[in-house]
């Protein structure tokens, strides 16, 4: 009986423990088949809804009855800790205006006659615009063949992309000029003709443009939607046509034009929004979308016009290469424009700063000990590469002291985002501080840098 009763209880427990092994099993491939799909959703997740910031905590998950617990790391789900500000948090269009006539086969190579840059921080709705100069002197694509260089103005390099037929045509030619010269990732282009502008306009109901000074322009057919080719100074209710020819005139030159443009874009960006039509950005893609040529495919539009929701076209920041650069004339006799390297790159820092570092502004000392300006100068370029501008950071060289931030002036933003770039810690300011310094980082030999 005794042998019996021990059977019967090795039975039970191997039916027990095949029902917990069936259980753990369930369990296990419910677990995978949820991570799978998460997966697969973090996978187009960036690509269809660019606003989204996820983070995956790590999740402690059990199988009740074996005692197996184990840390999954799941994607897609989001945390309640804002992530810090990264490069990544930047989505750059290039936007080139074409100066093609309207009447012109859409084939016909073309020169950009406007250049800009515009750059949506995802982070915080943020958008900067940064505006090229046409005549602004470059290395631009030059035949069929990638890296293959030529000196010429910027505004050559989407015609030479057409009639070399260089891969990708003249956008993709664009995007490479910009990129190699200026050193800004490109994501996306946007291309629009004379055609597709006055469409746009007319379809929001015109812009109302503050001029600040009367222009006019006999020379040329460019004012010829304005009475007596003159535009007045004052606050002017503009068709398409005349929004057009305004931001287009440049007998006072191609930088005071660049000034016009800008104007132009934010009026559109105020009548959008006060319209309503950017959160209308999937219906509006429908019925216009034939008026521009892009990579921005239909199955982004979902996302994009979720992160249009979110952008703050009020407090829209315009930047301009022109402060850097300087006339000159070219082999060929043509004016042209030449950049001042070190005045340029500054503007571009700033152009692709952290926008909130940019707001406080901070003068951050980098304090090194004896001996140790290289690992200094690794410190700034660290810094600036997520979005401290570098002409706000100076080197220190320091007598030694407890390694640490140290926030003196009140910029809690930056000091905050320092400690997520080093392994340093917040500490309280003590003892003589470097004077003029807002921020100070002092390092030493354990000091490292992080990645967020």
């Amino acid at each position: 009986m005794a042998e019996k009763r021990r059977f019967d209880l090795l039975v039970h427990r191997f039916r027990l423990n095949g029902r917990t092994r069936a259980a753990a099993a369930i369990i296990g491939c419910a677990i995978a088949a949820v991570y799978l799909a998460l997966v697969f959703y973090t996978s187009i997740d960036h690509y269809l809804f660019p606003t989204n910031q996820l983070k995956v905590p790590p999740v402690s998950a059990s199988v009740p009855g074996i005692g197996v617990s184990v840390d999954v790391t799941l994607p897609g789900i989001s945390t309640s800790r804002p992530e810090p500000w990264t490069p990544e948090s930047r989505l750059n269009v290039l936007v080139l205006g074409l100066d093609r006539r309207p009447d012109d086969p859409p084939d016909t190579p073309s020169r950009s006659d406007t250049i800009f840059i515009a750059s949506i921080d995802k982070m915080d709705g943020r958008v900067q615009l940064l505006a090229i100069p046409r005549d602004l002197w470059a290395e631009v694509p030059f035949g069929s063949t990638p890296e293959t260089w030529a000196e010429a103005k910027i505004n050559a390099a989407h015609s030479y992309g057409q009639l070399y037929k260089y891969p990708g045509g003249g956008p993709a030619a664009a995007i490479a000029a910009i990129e190699r010269n200026y050193h800004i990732d490109i994501h996306h282009y946007i291309v629009i003709d004379w055609t597709g502008f006055v469409r746009l306009v007319d379809a929001i109901g015109g812009l109302e443009i503050d001029v600040p000074e009367p222009i006019s322009d006999y020379g040329t057919d460019v004012l010829k939607a304005f009475p007596n080719r003159t535009v007045k100074a004052g606050t002017q209710h503009m068709d398409g046509a005349q929004a057009l020819g305004y931001s287009r005139v440049r007998v006072d030159g191609d930088l005071k034009r660049i000034e016009r443009q800008q104007v132009v874009i934010r009026a559109v960006a105020a009548q959008a929004t006060e319209l309503g039509y950017i959160t209308r950005l999937p219906e509006m893609w429908d019925a216009y979308h034939d008026a521009i040529k892009t990579d921005v495919t239909t199955g982004l539009i979902p996302g994009y016009g979720l992160l249009a929701r979110q952008v703050d076209l009020e407090n829209m920041e315009t930047f301009s290469l022109e402060p850097a650069v300087y006339g000159g004339i070219a082999e060929d006799g043509s004016l042209i424009l030449l950049p001042n390297e070190d005045e340029m790159f500054a503007i571009i820092d700033q152009f692709l700063a952290d926008p909130k570092t940019r707001d406080e502004a901070p003068v951050v000392g980098l304090e090194y000990p004896p001996g140790q300006l290289a690992a200094a100068e690794g410190m700034k370029a660290h810094l600036a590469a997520y979005g401290v501008p570098p002409e706000l950071i100076r080197l220190i060289e320091g007598s030694g002291g407890t390694e640490g931030i140290f926030d003196i002036g009140g910029k809690s933003y930056t000091a905050a985002k320092l400690t997520a770039l080093t392994n340093l810690r917040l500490l309280n300011v003590e003892g003589e501080m470097p004077e003029g310094v807002d921020v100070l980082v002092r390092i030493g030999q354990a000091t490292e840098l992080r990645t967020p």
